[in-house]
């Protein structure tokens, strides 16, 4: 599995913009070797940030940010989409023939118009380009699961979406059954290879054989003053630990990296120490959280594929 880092570019991370002149040489060596990342047409359409990806030699996984669009209330249209894919294809990376590492521009809750999107995206680069791509087709929660069924007898990689705002244990409920009816032969191996969309739990990332996923937690924790301490046991890979100096919880026992026990704050310590960081950028530069937790992800997503089972099995009987 990958797990691509959603958003470094947007939130001013890469040389040359405004956040990465605040990072040392250990930070800035982090950013600069990113294997992975995800980036939203939304957010990167214009052409500044097109430039400068390019500059920078970029190959990310393109999302459409059909969701935040709609949320903001602006309309994405298929042709555009379909030209900024076309002009930019040397920015966003392949996987095999005709896959190109784009989603589909989603019909947010609609099914029907995310399957039509998909085949007139096909279309367009079809009749328009004469190029045989296909975006990747994007399966939300909730959805009838007849288009499921479609996408993994017509695609060999496709994408799971709307998963944010649910529990972990509520979509592992739903997962549970999508992997073992789907998205699995009867040996529990995947059918095809699926991307899941803004997984932030580990648990889920560790459950299912994803071929990649992306999350924003890298991000999230560090503007919460907390950052994710990788291999703390094959159990835990990924534990999050708060070290703001601003943090509320540096005043609850066992809640802060200052108030652990003294064995426990001398490993997260010598932790830091010998992969090049600091304690004291970290509690108080938002920007060197964030960056160490780029690091971190790449760890935890090392020791997960040393763990990893390439097959699926249900855990629990399901619910429903």
């Amino acid at each position: 599995m990958d797990i691509y880092m959603a958003a470094v570019y947007t939130n001013s991370y890469m040389e040359g913009m405004n956040r990465y002149v605040k990072l040392n040489d250990r930070e800035r060596e982090i950013v600069n070797g990113l294997p992975h990342i995800l980036e939203s047409w939304h957010y990167v359409g214009k052409q500044s940030y097109v430039d400068h990806m390019r500059r920078l030699g970029a190959q990310v996984f393109l999302d459409s940010g059909a969701f935040s669009a709609y949320t903001l209330g602006i309309k994405l249209e298929v042709s555009d989409y379909v030209d900024y894919i076309v002009r930019n294809w040397d920015i966003i990376r392949g996987e095999g023939p005709g896959n190109m590492m784009a989603s589909v521009l989603d019909g947010i809750g609609d099914a029907d118009e995310t399957w039509r999107n998909q085949q007139e995206m096909e279309r367009q680069f079809r009749e328009r380009y004469g190029l045989d791509w296909r975006p990747l087709p994007c399966f939300h929660a909730g959805e009838p699961e007849h288009y499921l069924e479609r996408y993994v007898n017509e695609y060999d990689y496709i994408t799971l979406g709307g998963m944010v705002g649910s529990s972990t244990a509520q979509l592992m409920v739903w997962l549970d059954r999508m992997w073992d009816k789907y998205l699995t032969d009867g040996a529990g191996r995947p059918r095809v290879k699926v991307h899941g969309f803004g997984i932030t739990a580990v648990p889920i990332m560790e459950a299912y054989p994803w071929y990649s996923c992306d999350s924003s937690s890298w991000i999230q924790s560090a503007a919460f003053g907390s950052i994710i301490m990788p291999g703390i046991s094959a159990k835990n890979p990924a534990m999050p630990m708060s070290v703001s100096e601003k943090s509320p919880s540096r005043h609850d026992w066992g809640q802060h990296a200052t108030t652990l026990s003294q064995v426990e704050c001398d490993y997260v310590y010598k932790t830091l120490e010998d992969n090049g960081f600091t304690y004291e950028r970290l509690s108080q530069i938002y920007e060197s959280r964030a960056a160490y937790n780029l690091w971190a992800f790449g760890v935890v997503n090392s020791l997960m594929n040393a763990n990893a089972s390439p097959t699926f099995r249900v855990r629990s009987a399901e619910l429903f």
